[in-house]
């Protein structure tokens, strides 16, 4: 296999927003081919507040709110207690952690991906949910992040699926707040996380900016791609796995879905080598690719990409990029 181009379609090279619009077109249709299309309407309802904490710079809320079939999401909301306007708002999504959205918040695990605290003391409106299989959200009698009861019940759909119309529910739980602006709402996440970034903002226009860190990668030519459609445990999308074992082109790659975002601000970030993905060096390629298909849009500042050595990491030079990277597009209108 050999990383799919972005701007070629049909071995034409596409030189046109008119020609490139039909090649987004192409590409949604073979994810949700794939990923599999929501079985119910998305309906989210019934927000609630469990309880409040007041600590020096921010309260932060534990809320519930239901999707789907009355399933209920618990999530951590971060706000300025004295918001005199319509704040910036983001969607802080937790990597593969059994404690879920506690460590995006600071409550648990490493101070290095407590990002939803971070951007909270930078005065931003932080919603930080579980991911379905963590958190407060693994199934009863499970270990997290097992997701056969998710496949017995919905034999047709994906995990990643299931993410992506959770994250669009996270987004409309945003939207019904009146001290969040409509216009201003950004998403983050590392790995796990990362990856559900980069789905929920290439199909949810109302994701204005985009930070992904680890979450990036190509299925031709990632080394654990089987990672992606395992047996059991969590399975992301069941049905690359036959590709995978054949060898041959999936119906998508990941950075044809990134590729969507464009030509909304998207900053990713990714290790030379990350022990999730192995080695990952192609990504200098893909950022080229990415790179075009913005300038097609004359909107290459827009895009930004930073590479490192530092493994499956959040460290403080890159958080201290995604902060200011979040801040040039949410703040400065």
């Amino acid at each position: 296999m050999a990383i799919k181009q972005l701007l070629v379609d049909d071995n034409k090279v596409i030189q046109t927003l008119a020609r490139w619009a039909q090649r987004r077109e192409d590409i949604q249709k073979h994810l949700f081919d794939t990923i599999g299309m929501p079985p119910v309407t998305r309906s989210t309802r019934s927000i609630q507040i469990i309880n409040e904490e007041r600590l020096d710079e921010y309260v932060r809320s534990k809320i519930s709110y239901c999707v789907g079939e009355g399933e209920k999401i618990t999530a951590y909301l971060l706000h300025s207690e004295d918001l005199m306007k319509p704040a910036p708002a983001i969607l802080a999504l937790h990597q593969t952690v059994s404690s879920g959205k506690d460590e995006v918040v600071g409550l648990d695990g490493y101070p290095d991906f407590a990002y939803g605290h971070e951007l909270a003391m930078r005065g931003y409106v932080v919603l930080a949910p579980d991911h379905l299989t963590a958190g407060e959200r693994v199934y009863p009698g499970k270990e997290s992040f097992d997701s056969g009861p998710f496949y017995e019940h919905y034999t047709h759909w994906s995990m990643v699926g299931k993410n992506l119309e959770d994250s669009k529910s996270a987004i409309d739980v945003l939207c019904a707040l009146d001290y969040v602006d409509k216009d201003r709402i950004g998403v983050i996440g590392h790995s796990h996380g990362g990856h559900n970034a980069i789905f929920v903002a290439a199909l949810d226009d109302r994701v204005k900016v985009t930070v992904s860190n680890c979450g990036l990668s190509v299925f031709s030519e990632e080394e654990e791609r089987m990672e992606w459609s395992l047996e059991e445990g969590y399975i992301y999308i069941p049905q690359l796995r036959r590709y995978f074992l054949e060898n041959i082109d999936p119906p998508f790659d990941l950075h044809e879905v990134a590729a969507l975002i464009a030509p909304r601000p998207w900053l990713n970030i990714s290790a030379y080598f990350d022990e999730a993905y192995g080695n990952q060096e192609f990504l200098a390629e893909v950022g080229t690719q990415l790179y075009q298909v913005y300038s097609l849009y004359q909107a290459s500042r827009a895009f930004g990409y930073y590479m490192h050595g530092n493994d499956h990491s959040f460290p403080k030079s890159a958080r201290t990029l995604a902060y200011e990277w979040l801040d040039q597009w949410l703040k400065n209108k």
